[in-house]
């Protein structure tokens, strides 16, 4: 999400930064088209990116070059300085020679003006403590684009992002098409830009529904896919999509225990839901096109814990509550006793794995 300008006066350096990459790129992009002068002489890019100390001396000696010298013909020139891995203290840019020859830079950025010369710079980040991070700031008009946070932005709060970000390119998801999305892509938003373009080219000009099959034709599915949907096609009682997904999994040579201890996470949660359910400390909400888990503060006390103490997101569980809820308490603690005798099954090494896994997928889905 990008942050407000820093200053919102008219600036005659733009700075572009985030750890949201193809947002940065997207936004400098625009700037760079709104700014072109019409010579396109009078347009220079510099290239940021630096893999070495002198890579990154050499790039800041360029862009003073650029912004001292002005148009033979006269008229406005912009100098883009794009995608600067410098500015911070990760890689090149925690050099001394580096910080010092930025800060020499300084004084040549107070010469920019808007007017003969504006100044575009696009980059992964500045250290906003550095004597030239302060100075550029204050100069420049600065935007911020930055990855949702895990750690603080819930898995529904995302999902939401990416309908929107499907709206805004013409798209309409339909129920479960942004869920399916989030499970193929995670949070990397250059991804996001890519499948987005594909799914547009796929729905054509009439940009019919998007559905859940449509995005599952469109993206490839990933290891983490094919567990997602094999866990989910057991909670909701689908036998034979189970067994085929099952089939996939192990004949990309997944392990058995481990496919049995991601399952059993899953079918701990759908108890957890079940008994939080009948305790009126759980219901399903509808948010857009998915839908989500809302817990009372009564319930999330029965919440498991991550290591920070914080509850486990809510998103997951919403996920599992809404495919197991046709099953009553008693039956997912049946099936937890079901993995257990599993399991020990095949650390004893008493029994086939792949037998012993499939009659535990049987035993659930036939309830």
């Amino acid at each position: 999400m990008a942050t407000p300008a820093s200053n919102t006066k008219a600036a005659a350096i733009h700075f572009l930064s985030g750890s949201d990459e193809d947002a940065v790129k997207k936004a400098a992009a625009d700037l760079a088209r709104r700014f072109a002068p019409d010579d396109a002489m009078n347009f220079e890019t510099i290239d940021g990116r630096a893999d070495s100390v002198d890579d990154a001396i050499r790039s800041i000696q360029k862009v003073r070059e650029a912004i001292l010298t002005l148009p033979f013909f006269g008229g406005g020139k912009l100098v883009w300085w794009k995608g600067v891995n410098f500015f911070d203290e990760s890689g090149v840019g925690r050099h001394a020679s580096v910080k010092e020859a930025l800060e020499e830079f300084l004084p040549d950025l107070d010469k920019v003006d808007g007017t003969s010369v504006t100044l575009l710079i696009s980059a992964s980040g500045v250290h906003k403590g550095r004597v030239f991070g302060k100075a550029l700031l204050k100069l420049a008009q600065a935007r911020y684009f930055d990855l949702p946070d895990l750690r603080k932005t819930s898995e529904d709060e995302i999902i939401f992002q990416i309908e929107g970000r499907m709206k805004a390119a013409h798209l309409r998801p339909g129920p479960g098409a942004a869920e399916r999305f989030f499970q193929a892509t995670g949070i990397d938003t250059a991804l996001w830009s890519q499948e987005i373009e594909k799914l547009s080219l796929f729905a054509g000009e009439a940009k019919a529904e998007l559905t859940r099959d449509d995005v599952n034709h469109v993206i490839s599915g990933s290891r983490e896919i094919l567990v997602w949907d094999f866990c989910h096609a057991v909670l909701s009682g689908e036998a034979k999509a189970a067994l085929a997904q099952l089939s996939i999994l192990l004949a990309q040579d997944e392990s058995e225990v481990g496919i049995l201890i991601l399952l059993a996470g899953q079918v701990r949660q759908a108890a957890l839901a079940a008994v939080l359910r009948d305790n009126k400390m759980l219901r399903l909400a509808n948010r857009g096109s998915f839908t989500s888990a809302e817990v009372s503060a009564a319930g999330e006390a029965y919440l498991p814990r991550k290591k920070d103490g914080e509850p486990i997101s809510t998103y997951a569980l919403g996920q599992v509550a809404q495919r197991s809820q046709h099953r009553p308490v008693a039956f997912w603690f049946h099936a937890l006793s079901l993995i257990f005798h599993a399991q020990r099954e095949m650390l004893t090494g008493l029994g086939d794995k792949r037998r012993v896994l499939e009659l535990v997928v049987f035993g659930i889905v036939a309830g």
